[in-house]
């Protein structure tokens, strides 16, 4: 089974400007996602979708992979899915790549354990939803 996480990590924060970047305890707070995403014992792929090059190369630094989407589809109403089915679509051109599962975390939840993904994931295999 082919499980890939997916980070949506847009730019243009209005409220708290690079707000996805920005140190919580001296670490940007997309890597806490992007650190417990890859500890997991299940996820294959941890890739963030984002439009800006700074959250790109520190999404890259943290073991991320990633994949730059759209300005059109980074807008302040654009909806997290529209980045999720970017990564799918990016995936399945460049490498003819489908994952089975997707898990979506958003890069604003740092104290999402890795325990809690990998609990989440197997509960979802097991009960065949």
């Amino acid at each position: 089974m082919k499980i890939v996480c997916i980070i949506p990590a847009r730019g243009g924060s209005k409220g708290l400007p690079d707000k996805n970047i920005l140190p919580l305890n001296g670490i940007p707070l997309i890597a806490y996602t992007i650190e417990n995403a890859k500890r997991s014992k299940i996820i294959d792929r941890v890739i963030v979708s984002t439009d800006s090059r700074k959250i790109a190369d520190i999404s890259d630094k943290y073991g991320a992979e990633v994949i730059l989407r759209p300005k059109e589809i980074s807008c302040d109403n654009s909806p997290s899915e529209l980045a999720i089915l970017n990564v799918i679509e990016q995936l399945n051109i460049s490498e003819n790549y489908i994952p089975d599962l997707i898990v979506f975390l958003q890069c604003t939840s740092p104290l999402t354990l890795t325990e809690d993904i990998d609990g989440a994931i197997e509960l979802l295999i097991r009960e065949k939803a």
